[in-house]
């Protein structure tokens, strides 16, 4: 493995939006990787990967140099629960390496996922929820307005929960699932709503 493979690469051209800042913008570094090689669930229930598999595949991670590291879904998965109390309670998660775990928009989710990660020295929370009209109408049967509020209402939670325990530095990120499905407007609003709370 080369030692810097940055150099290999060519920037990409940039594009001169006069209303936009980041398409002129030209990386100067590597971007951060975070490995999902970890993620099991719906794309492996033929054959899902046990404890010792998905721990012997987190050590290589950090062996190869990920410094993001998405480890599961503890709150959808015994098996990922365990697994991550087990990195944190045994130390094994190196000082320069972040683990990730998801949920999706649920108060008992996002409750066992903040129990899940409790004493950790930071990890990131990834949150998400589809947005899509077919998911809001048929599935959930809310409105937009809803939807932002549920959003804000859960971030909320997640802050209150976290609270508790200062010792880890929480880091949330938040994506609206299906958002190529929905109106544009919908996508901005509910992700400038994740912003604000």
């Amino acid at each position: 493995m080369l030692t810097d493979p940055s150099f290999k690469y060519l920037p990409a051209a940039s594009v001169d939006l006069a209303d936009r800042q980041w398409p002129s913008c030209t990386l100067k570094q590597a971007p951060i990787w975070l490995s999902t090689d970890l993620r099991d669930g719906n794309q492996a229930l033929f054959e899902p990967m046990n404890r010792e598999r998905k721990l012997r595949l987190f050590h290589e991670l950090v062996r190869i140099g990920f410094k993001e590291i998405e480890v599961g879904f503890p709150a959808a998965s015994r098996t990922d629960f365990e697994i991550v109390r087990h990195l944190i309670e045994t130390k094994q998660i190196p000082e320069d390496v972040t683990p990730m775990i998801m949920t999706q928009l649920r108060e008992d989710l996002i409750s066992e996922t903040v129990r899940s990660a409790v004493g950790a020295r930071r990890v990131i929370v990834h949150f998400y929820n589809a947005i899509a009209p077919a998911w809001r109408e048929i599935v959930f049967g809310m409105s937009v307005p809803q939807i932002i509020a549920m959003v804000e209402g859960h971030i909320a939670l997640f802050k209150r929960l976290i609270a508790a325990h200062p010792e880890t530095e929480w880091i949330l990120q938040y994506s609206p699932e299906t958002f190529c499905m929905a109106e544009l407007d919908v996508s901005l609003a509910v992700c400038n709503a994740a912003i604000r709370a």
